[in-house]
């Protein structure tokens, strides 16, 4: 009875402090996964110390990373990347390239090991596409052909950041093997290509038929449950990480997310379970061991090397469009937000880094998202 007390206790907590920091930030506003993690820190372990880390909370948090990145995948339409074309895949080529290049330079000067840099240079790597839309949107701008290339990038862009953090994970759990990194590359590639190209088409024509000879009670929502449960088990079984099946998840059923009323459907299964991942994640934060000067300097050279890297890629991109559009592209690609923080999270589930590198993670994730808004 004990423990079934305590985690209740601990949801309600949690719930509560993400509404109540979501609703300050909205106020002054500010993005709310800023709000989210800040309240973690606040009621974790290094703050009023409300909330310990248990088994309990990371399932629950590992729920939400789930199905916030299906809800991301859900929102992407491989057409829209098709539209604007040569720009931003290249833009999404170079913003990954540059930012993995940049920052495993910076954290192996640092002294760090191949492995701990490829996770920091990876962490640098994936603009967060809720928040760059979600500005652009505010601003009325998603029409703009600059937007559309920033968005088109940025969906390019965490594709391959998936699969780069799913290249990293593997090495970071199994050490180096040319014959099983070569296997892994194909399955990965294979898996990804598969379900971006023929998935959508395939549930486009023929979902809703299979849907139609069901009889029970929310159809769409189960097989949609169903699908993203499936996916991100066969993603690790596989060798990759679960959110990359839960993205492709939603890609796949993108084409059919209207149809099916799909995004009305989840959309509550997030806002309940989303900001709990951020709030958990929140009180692994040490901000007090963000205080030594050492630490400031590398947190305050990562978000440099961030933003730089961002610019750099989008500038090569982006040749021949001017320089109002290079710089553009440059901003919108900044912000990592929660993207950041999923690979921070992985590297710290798996031992790779340690807190005192998640902090530097988060601090990043949150100063770059503050940047653009």
């Amino acid at each position: 009875m004990r423990e079934e007390l305590e985690i209740l206790l601990h949801l309600f907590i949690i719930f509560a402090a993400a509404k109540i920091f979501a609703e300050i930030f909205t106020r002054i506003k500010q993005p709310i996964v800023i709000g989210e993690l800040i309240a973690g820190a606040v009621i974790g372990a290094h703050g009023l110390g409300l909330i310990s880390t248990t088994p309990v909370n990371d399932a629950i948090a590992e729920l939400g990373v789930i199905f916030l990145l299906f809800l991301v995948g859900l929102e992407t339409r491989m057409d829209d990347m098709r539209e604007v074309g040569r720009p931003a895949i290249l833009v999404g080529f170079f913003g990954v390239l540059i930012p993995l290049i940049m920052g495993y330079g910076l954290y192996t000067l640092f002294g760090y090991d191949s492995i701990r840099s490829l996770f920091m240079g990876t962490a640098l790597v994936a603009t967060s596409i809720g928040i760059t839309a979600r500005v652009l949107g505010d601003m009325g701008l998603l029409k703009h052909r600059t937007s559309r290339i920033i968005l088109g990038a940025a969906i390019l862009d965490d594709i391959l950041g998936l699969l780069v953090l799913a290249l990293v994970s593997s090495l970071a759990k199994g050490g180096f093997n040319y014959v099983e990194f070569i296997i892994l590359v194909v399955e990965a590639v294979f898996f990804v290509l598969f379900l971006t190209t023929l998935g959508p088409k395939l549930a486009g024509r023929h979902i809703h038929k299979f849907i139609d000879r069901l009889r029970i009670s929310e159809a769409p929502f189960a097989i949609g449950i169903i699908l993203v449960l499936g996916l991100s088990v066969l993603a690790e079984y596989i060798g990759l990480a679960a959110i990359i099946g839960a993205f492709l998840a939603g890609i796949v059923l993108s084409e059919t997310k209207d149809f099916l009323d799909l995004e009305n459907k989840f959309r509550p299964v997030g806002n309940l379970l989303i900001p709990i991942f951020f709030v958990v994640m929140g009180t692994k934060f040490d901000i007090l061991g963000l205080l030594t000067p050492s630490t400031i300097i590398i947190l305050m050279l990562t978000v440099i090397v961030a933003v730089v890297s961002k610019m750099i890629g989008s500038a090569i991109g982006t040749i021949g469009l001017g320089f109002k559009t290079a710089l553009q592209t440059g901003i919108g690609m900044v912000p990592r937000g929660e993207v950041g923080i999923v690979v921070g999270t992985i590297g710290l589930s798996l031992g790779v880094i340690g807190k005192d590198l998640y902090g530097i993670v988060l601090g990043m994730s949150i100063l770059t998202t503050v940047v653009v808004p």
